[in-house]
Order: structure tokens, then C-alpha cells, then sequence
């Protein structure tokens, strides 16, 4: 009589997927999964629950705090003081900046007919190198909220005290920049957040910030 033999192949035992609910085996083990954090804890068995994820400092969703500090590179960034009179400043430094007329006395002051007004942020950089950095060494833009959510960028081509086309940064040491924006008057509630842009690589990236109004 012949004898058949017949093999049989054992499947490998399949891992559960980790989602909410199923089983885990190590308690506190995460997994993030998409928008998701999953954490293993103890009900009666060990299983996975939902926790949402933090999102990253200085990231849309999770800007830096007032007057805390963020490194971008080799430079430290805090957001500082905010200036909503800034044009007396901006017209005092250079009568034919936009916005400013010339007075009896040749000073510059603020033009009141002009339909858009200054706002000037301080923003202290500490550069965390021992060489002295240039204007042209900082590569990033400057940007607020409007309320329809588009940007508007600093303004550009002005001087004034420590602008950001003018400033030095010594070595080790913090600075003070003035980053000025000229914003129609008729905007009245912009976001508090200041967004920096790096421009040092292929891709920009943004980061943001939270304004002490």
C-alpha cells in the first residue's frame, strides 16, 4: 500500500494592528499612527488608546510663546515688544519713507492722510557665533497674518534704526531688529503671530511666533 504524505505549511500567527481598542503587550509603548498617538495602557487587558499628538514648537499649530526663545540655525530668535505707533519712529529716521511727510522744521512725521499706518515688532537675535553677521548674511523673510490668512510681508527697501536690511550682529551677542510693517487702516484685527521664514535651504520653511499684543 502506498502511503501519501501530505505537508502541511503553518502560517506565521499575524500581528495584530495597532489601532484604538485592539490588544497591545508592553504598557506605555506608542506608536504614532498618521495624526494619531497611540499609548498602550491598562484597562482589564493591556490595549491601545487614542492620545492626539503635540505638534512641533514654533509650528503652525503650536507657535512659540511670547518672549521665549527658538534657535533657527545658528541663530536664537524671541519675539518682543510690539510697536503700534511705529510710523513716528519710521518717518523720524527718514522723512521720504512711505507713509511720512516733511514738517515745517524738515522733519519727517507721519503723513496723517495716508491710508495705511506702521506697525513695528522687535525681535531680539542672538547670533550663537563668534563671527560678526551682516544683513546679507540673514537669509529669512518676514511675515504677518492678515485676517483672510494671507501673508503680508515686512516691508522692504526702508530704513530706520536696526532694520533688518542694516542690522549687525556681533558675535555671541543678542541685537535688537525692527521688522515694520505698513498695513492699510482699515485693518483693524490681525493674527498675533509673526511667521519666519528660513530661506537658507532648497525649501523654505516657516516658523512661528506668538506676539504680545
Amino acid at each position: 500500500m502506498a502511503v501519501i504524505l501530505i505537508s502541511a505549511s503553518v502560517a506565521p500567527i499575524a500581528k495584530a494592528a495597532e489601532t484604538a481598542g485592539s490588544k497591545c503587550t508592553t504598557l506605555g509603548k506608542t506608536v504614532v499612527k498618521g495624526k494619531i498617538k497611540l499609548t498602550c495602557i491598562k484597562v482589564t487587558e493591556y490595549k491601545w488608546a487614542a492620545t492626539p499628538v503635540k505638534p512641533a514648537l514654533a509650528s503652525f499649530y503650536n507657535p512659540v510663546p511670547p518672549s521665549s526663545k527658538f534657535k533657527i540655525g545658528t541663530i536664537q530668535f524671541q519675539a518682543s515688544t510690539v510697536n503700534f505707533e511705529f510710523g513716528d519712529e519710521v518717518c523720524r529716521e527718514n522723512g521720504f519713507n512711505d507713509g511720512c511727510v516733511f514738517d515745517k522744521s524738515l522733519t519727517g512725521s507721519v503723513d496723517p492722510d495716508s491710508p495705511n499706518r506702521w506697525i513695528g515688532i522687535d525681535l531680539v537675535l542672538t547670533n550663537q557665533t563668534s563671527k560678526i553677521l551682516q544683513a546679507v548674511d540673514l537669509n529669512f523673510t518676514y511675515y504677518m497674518i492678515l485676517p483672510d490668512g494671507k501673508y503680508i510681508e515686512s516691508a522692504q527697501g526702508i530704513t530706520y534704526e536696526n532694520s533688518p536690511i542694516e542690522i549687525t550682529l556681533p558675535g555671541n551677542k543678542s541685537t535688537t531688529m525692527r521688522i515694520a510693517y505698513e498695513l492699510p487702516k482699515t485693518i483693524n484685527n490681525l493674527n498675533p503671530i509673526l511667521v519666519v521664514r528660513d530661506n537658507s535651504a532648497a525649501k523654505a520653511k516657516d516658523y512661528f511666533f506668538y506676539l504680545n499684543w
